[in-house]
């Protein structure tokens, strides 16, 4: 069988956009149909599998001398039965929708991350414009409502106090 035949019977296909479409930040919507589509295809493999409708053939038939390696039965391709069809289909669920959950809640807990970082540097910035303009009040008021790591706000914070401690002794053009 060609690999990518391959790769669509075993729904790898689905699990590599299904993972593209989380980490990538489209819809979750998108994902679900993609889910959902998936769960069909891997339904109807497994109703071919059980049943040979013959959606194989529509591939071909391999040479007679190839047909002994690829499946050892006279008429290919050969019926596995409901219950291995059955059973090849749950554990191939398994997986897809396992990898699902584990990569939407990766994805989930990398774009929080990122979005907390970005926030981060913003207050930052905005806290080190005020502090460089010598607005001490309104560097103090940013500082008491930022989110931003203990430690910036620790470094922050000492800047603050310091600039407190030597404004009085700076000139007026500076400040």
């Amino acid at each position: 069988m060609p690999m990518l035949y391959w790769i669509l019977i075993n729904g790898l296909f689905f699990v590599l956009v299904v993972d593209m479409l989380l980490v990538l930040e489209y819809s979750m919507k998108v994902s679900y149909y993609v889910v959902g589509a998936c769960t069909v295809w891997l339904l109807i493999v497994m109703f071919e599998d059980a049943y040979r409708l013959g959606l194989y053939d529509l591939e071909g038939t391999p040479e007679p001398a190839k047909r002994w390696e690829v499946c050892k039965c006279g008429n290919l391709p050969c019926s596995k039965g409901f219950e291995n069809a059955s059973a090849t289909f749950l554990g191939q669920a398994f997986v897809f929708l396992l990898d699902f959950l584990y990569t939407r809640s990766f994805a989930a807990a990398v774009i929080s991350e990122r979005n907390r970082v970005i926030a981060s540097i913003e207050t930052a910035n905005r806290i080190a414009v005020a502090l460089s303009r010598f607005d001490l009040e309104f560097s103090s008021d940013l500082l008491r409502q930022a989110v931003i790591p203990d430690d910036l706000r620790a470094a922050f914070l000492s800047i603050l106090s310091n600039l407190r401690s030597y404004k009085p002794y700076l000139p007026q053009s500076v400040l």
